[in-house]
């Protein structure tokens, strides 16, 4: 089975790509800040037949983020597509 990481998982962009990739027989780690949605968003991928789990992070903490990605990845042993797709990211200044 092949796993499918979502970074900003949410209702909208992140539950389609879910969808897309659920409905290819991957499961689907989903990581964002808020566990009480992705909860949510795991139920709603539950009734279409889909393997999701959640994972809590932060984009804007490396170290969160890691832990988000290596606990994903000892569930569903191994991540062979990654999405990333916050909200937010950190801030960097870019030279020009």
């Amino acid at each position: 089975m092949s796993t499918l990481a979502i970074i900003g998982a949410g209702p909208g962009l992140g539950l389609a790509i879910a969808r897309t990739f659920g409905t290819q027989g991957f499961d689907v780690a989903l990581i964002a800040r808020n566990h009480g949605k992705l909860d949510e968003l795991v139920d709603v991928l539950a009734k279409d037949n889909i393997t999701a789990a959640a994972f809590t992070a932060d984009v804007r903490d490396g170290d969160l983020l890691t832990q988000a990605l290596k606990d994903a990845a000892a569930r569903f042993g191994g991540i062979d597509v990654l999405e990333f797709s916050p909200a937010r990211t950190p801030r960097t200044r870019v030279q020009p």
